[in-house]
Order: structure tokens, then sequence, then C-alpha cells
């Protein structure tokens, strides 16, 4: 059982956290476009400090995973054991996935303005989002299943 919400506790963990680093990259965004101060370098720096917050916001589930793969052999579970912690991270996957859509669609608007490589760009910023958002809570979900 200690595996179970090692996992759940990582998921929530990286999750929530990830989304805080990627609403705040996306707001900054945001930002430069209402000032007019849209360029590439301005860009990569934030996008560097976002990678960078993902890194040290994923240390911490990372080790946990670490400890509950280490903890997995300890005992056996039911299905009915696994139902919360696995509702758990699905409610974490689904509130991540709405706000990505939520703050994409608000960049969007204030982006009217802009070209189409640049549109394309905060498109592809939104599927970096997805991805790191939804990396752990997925490795973790894959983790129960091999309980």
């Amino acid at each position: 059982m200690t595996a179970v919400w090692l996992f759940t506790v990582s998921s929530v963990i990286a999750g929530l956290g990830i989304l805080f680093a990627f609403k705040r990259l996306m707001r900054g965004l945001s930002y430069r476009i209402k000032r007019n101060e849209f360029h590439f370098k301005g860009l990569q720096k934030d996008q560097i400090r976002f990678f960078i917050q993902v890194g040290l916001i994923e240390a911490i589930p990372i080790f946990l995973i670490v400890l509950g793969f280490m903890f997995m052999d300890e005992e056996s579970l039911s299905i009915a054991s696994l139902i919360l912690p696995l509702l758990i991270i699905l409610a974490v996957i689904i509130f991540s996935l709405l706000q990505i859509q939520k703050i994409k669609a608000e960049v969007m608007d204030v982006a009217s303005s802009l070209n189409a490589e640049e549109l394309s760009y905060i498109k592809s910023l939104s599927f970096i989002g997805y991805m790191t958002v939804l990396g752990i809570p997925i490795l973790a979900i894959v983790a129960i299943f091999l309980m």
C-alpha cells in the first residue's frame, strides 16, 4: 500500500507543480505580447527558466517513484485498494489538461495580432506543457498497474 501512495503523491506534486510553472510561463508570454515585446531571445530565456523549474519540481517526485518501486514487492493489494489512488491521479490529469486548455485560450485571445510563425510557437509551448505536466502522472498510473 505504501508504494501506491508514494506514486500518487509524486503525481500530485509533479502535476500541480509543473502546471503552476507552465501557467507562469504562459502569463509571462501573454504579458510580453500585450506590451509588444514578443521576441525570441526573451522567449528563450523564459523557456530555459521554465525547464529549470520543471527539473527542480520533478526532483522530489522522481525520488518518491524510486522509493515506490523499492516498496512494490512488500505486499499484495486488491483492486479496491487501488481505486482511490487512481482516481486522485486521474483528477490531477484532468485538472491539468483543463487548466492548460484555459491558459492556452487566454494567450491565443491576446495573440491575435501575431503572425503564423509566432502563433505556432505558442501552440508548440502548449504541447510542451501537456507533456511535462502529464509525464509523472502517467508513469504513476503505469507503475500502479504493474503491482
